[in-house]
This record gives structure tokens, C-alpha cells and sequence, in this order.
């Protein structure tokens, strides 16, 4: 027991030993003109590394007032909206929801007709909706990871003129290889994901992501009494 708490003390200091440097900071990483020469300006003020940042808000005419209108952490997103002479300030956390847009069980010797080979790409039979490949001549691997179960999940980019097109494959590496569908690099929709349910059959899934924004602050300030405030140097004040 001792011996455990020693380390914790030890891990303890050498954390809060890590954080007093890292965190020492302040650089101007954004500036947007929200109205006529009215700025919105973001400082890097707490720079942890893995541990987190936090970004401070001002609003400004970069010559006679600056004033603080918000922070936010890593964690969080910060929007600004003006309306008439009032500045409205919003703190909001986002979160990923993973919608099941639909679900296939197919059996084992299912699988096989499906199956892909390197010599039909382009007339390959997705399990989820259509083949929109529309060459195989410039491709490469973009990704590949193992699941649960021991299967592989890959997924193949090709490159029709300025297009990207990914084929997501599932597959065990010696038996069989089953082209899932087809993702487009940065969309929200058809990602797919694989279940085994038993010896003989497997749960296939066409997940789309949707993001949720929750609003964790308001604030409200007047420009008029922003103007009032002095220009302070945010670097300095640090």
C-alpha cells in the first residue's frame, strides 16, 4: 500500500511538473471581422498537450478596446453572432449519435455472392446500395482494422479524375472478400460496421452520423459598452 502511494505522489508531481510547462502560452490562432471594423480575436492561452487547451474570446477594434467576451476548452466549440448593437456569445459542447439507417443479417454461404475479386471492381455487387466506382485503375489501401470477431475491415480509395471514392470491403483474407458499399471520403453517411452472430451468419449495418450540438452558455454584451473598455494586450496581461 505504501509502495502504491509513493507512486501516486510521485506520478502526481511529475504530472503537475509537466502541466508548469506546457501550459505556458499565448498565441493569436484566429481573427474575423464581424462587422465593419469590429474583430473577433482567439487566444491559445493554456497549452497542456494531451491534457488540453483552452482558447480565449475578445472582441475589438484593434486600436482603442479589446475586452474578453469568452473561453472555451478543447472539449467545446464558441460562436459569436451580432445583432443590431448587440454581441451574443455561445458556448456549446457537440456529441457524435450513430443512426442505424438499415441492417442485414446474411448467412455464411451468402457471403459468396457477394464475394470480390481484383478482376471485377467495377461490377462488384455491394451488400448496401449501388457500385458508383467509376474506374479501378488508380487506387490504393486507405485504411484496414481488425474486429471482434477476426474479420477485416478495409477500405480501398480509388481516383476517377478529381473524384475519391472508397470501397469498404469485409473480409477474413483467405476465403472471402465482400464489398459493404461505398463511402465518400469526409461524408457523415455509409459508414458500416459488421456483427457475427453466430457460426453461420453475420449482421451487416449503414450507420450515418449525426452530430448534436448543446448549448452549455449564453452571453450577451452590448457594443456599445464594449467601446468603453481599454485595449488591453492579451500576451502581456499573461
Amino acid at each position: 500500500m505504501k509502495k502504491n502511494s509513493l507512486i501516486l505522489i510521485l506520478f502526481s508531481f511529475c504530472l503537475t511538473g509537466c502541466l508548469s510547462i506546457d501550459t505556458n502560452c499565448c498565441d493569436k490562432i484566429f481573427s474575423e471581422e464581424i462587422a465593419k471594423g469590429i474583430y473577433l480575436e482567439k487566444y491559445r492561452t493554456f497549452c497542456a498537450g494531451v491534457f488540453g487547451e483552452v482558447i480565449e474570446c475578445y472582441v475589438t477594434d484593434s486600436t482603442t478596446f479589446r475586452y474578453k467576451i469568452g473561453s472555451y476548452d478543447e472539449h467545446e466549440s464558441f460562436h459569436v453572432y451580432l445583432v443590431k448593437d448587440k454581441i451574443i456569445a455561445y458556448n456549446l459542447q457537440s456529441k457524435t449519435i450513430y443512426d442505424t439507417v438499415e441492417r442485414k443479417f446474411i448467412s455464411k454461404s451468402q457471403l459468396w455472392q457477394y464475394h470480390h475479386s481484383d478482376k471485377n471492381c467495377l461490377s462488384t455487387l455491394p451488400i448496401f446500395g449501388t457500385n458508383t466506382i467509376n474506374c479501378d485503375s488508380d487506387y490504393y489501401p486507405a485504411s484496414s482494422y481488425r474486429t471482434n470477431d477476426g474479420y477485416i475491415i478495409t477500405q480501398v480509395q480509388y481516383r476517377c479524375g478529381n473524384e475519391y471514392t472508397n470501397a469498404v470491403y469485409f473480409t477474413d483474407s483467405i476465403n472471402f472478400s465482400v464489398l459493404i458499399g461505398i463511402y465518400n471520403p469526409g461524408s457523415r453517411e455509409n459508414n458500416y460496421s459488421v456483427n457475427k452472430i453466430n457460426n453461420e451468419s453475420y449482421a451487416f449495418y449503414n450507420i450515418t452520423d449525426i452530430q448534436k450540438y448543446d448549448t452549455l452558455k449564453v452571453g450577451t454584451f452590448l457594443l456599445t459598452d464594449l467601446k468603453k473598455e481599454k485595449l488591453i494586450d492579451v500576451c502581456k496581461k499573461k
